[in-house]
């Protein structure tokens, strides 16, 4: 099986290489949701065989980023209000608890480098660099999972993961105004886990969290009302 080499020089298969893209993709909106996926095209962007195609579109499809049509044909999975419902409050939940562990396990080092991405959250936002704050914001709460050391809330909270992220991706580009409020509300956890309040700190998370989802809610409401317009 043919290998690419993909990101720092590592070699990965053509299987493997196929999954990441199109993954990424889909997150991205670059494959946006319900489009059909042609093989055929696939095959010849990513520039591999049929067969480690089919291999990385049936791996995509047990996680439920492409769905299989009543004509057996795939899909990229369809956006709705009610699944990224589902997706943030348990996210919301498992936030929650890991946000009071990870205050109750932070170091004085954990502080400094939770304030370091914050800040960066803040320059990507006085730049426009809508990639940079999404990243620096999955940044943060990476590392709040790392903290909390519950290795049972954050195997959930990473499978997740994926589905959350491409909810996410669709908040920059039709409410910037959200981002300047998620930032404020990546500093409130900051600043209640550094006054060792877990509570509050947990208060604040699934604020942040509730806030998130409704700004995605119209962002579908807005996707689902163009494309009434179109028909």
């Amino acid at each position: 099986m043919r290998t690419h080499t993909y990101g720092s020089m590592q070699k990965v298969s053509a299987r493997d290489f196929a999954y990441i893209e199109i993954k990424e993709q889909i997150i991205k909106g670059k494959l946006e949701p319900d489009t059909p996926i042609v093989e055929d095209h696939l095959a010849t962007n990513l520039e591999i065989s049929r067969t480690p195609l089919r291999e990385a579109l049936h791996r995509l499809e047990v996680e439920e980023l492409v769905v299989r049509q009543n004509n057996g044909r795939l899909k990229v999975a369809p956006i709705s209000k009610k699944e990224v419902e589902e997706i943030f409050t348990i996210r919301s939940k498992l936030e929650g608890i890991v946000v009071i562990q990870a205050t109750e396990n932070a170091t004085e080092e954990d502080l400094f480098h939770l304030s370091t991405i914050t800040r960066m959250i803040k320059e990507s936002l006085k730049e426009g660099l809508q990639e940079n704050i999404l990243y620096y914001g999955s940044e943060f709460h990476s590392y709040i999972y790392e903290l909390s050391n519950n290795k049972t809330a954050v195997g959930i909270l990473s499978q997740l993961n994926d589905h959350i992220h491409r909810y996410r991706q669709l908040i920059p580009s039709r409410n910037e105004e959200r981002l300047k409020d998620s930032y404020e509300e990546h500093q409130e956890i900051l600043n209640h886990i550094a006054a060792r309040n877990p509570e509050a700190a947990k208060i604040a998370a699934q604020t942040h969290i509730e806030h998130s989802l409704e700004a995605v809610k119209v962002s579908i409401e807005h996707i689902q009302s163009s494309e009434q317009k179109e028909k």
